[in-house]
């Protein structure tokens, strides 16, 4: 899901001065103000709107770090490997159960897309491991999804399962220590 850069809108980058954050805010709210702008009004207010919701984020500590992983960390979008698939000479060919937990996570990758499809992309991701429990990637990407719900302790007992079918997966270990961080209250 791509990201809006709130750094970039303040030309401030990690760690920031939320004193130096104030004074931009205020630096461009003034800028940006239709009053300031009456040709292009309707672009004025886009912009306050988009500058006010980036200072919300940055200037709050929590939010800003559940932003700063939702900027670092995404989704997984190919299938991968299933984990626990019995496959042999005679099975070269996908189950029927393989064939439709693929489409759900294809389906809830689209869903994921838009943050009011959140909940059905996350129906969709638990409908692939109902129907393969040793689906990687749809335990790995609901575990991004709670993170970025802000909701940690389950992202990590997601991040736990992907982990636990594919104990080599080097990504899924270094996202769940970030979570975990979250859960601890450790900084990242």
């Amino acid at each position: 899901m791509a990201k809006k850069n709130y750094y970039e809108i303040f030309k401030l980058y990690p760690p920031i001065d939320l004193n130096q954050l104030q004074e931009t805010y205020k630096h461009l709210i003034f800028e940006h103000h239709p009053d300031r702008n009456p040709t292009r009004v309707d672009w004025a207010i886009e912009q306050t709107m988009e500058i006010v919701e980036a200072y919300n984020i940055l200037s709050d500590p929590q939010k800003r770090e559940i932003y700063n992983f939702q900027v670092r960390n995404d989704i997984r979008r190919e299938v991968g490997e299933l984990y626990g698939v019995k496959k042999g000479l005679l099975k070269m060919m996908k189950s029927k159960e393989e064939t439709e937990a693929e489409e759900h996570f294809k389906r809830g990758n689209a869903f994921f897309e838009d943050k009011d499809s959140w909940n059905q992309a996350q129906h969709e991701w638990v409908a692939c491991i109902k129907l393969v429990p040793g689906f990687e990637n749809a335990h790995y990407n609901l575990g991004i999804l709670y993170a970025y719900q802000g909701n940690f302790k389950d992202a990590v007992s997601c991040f736990e399962r992907a982990i636990k079918y594919n104990p080599g997966d080097y990504e899924a270990k270094k996202t769940l220590s970030t979570v975990m961080s979250f859960v601890y209250g450790k900084k990242v």
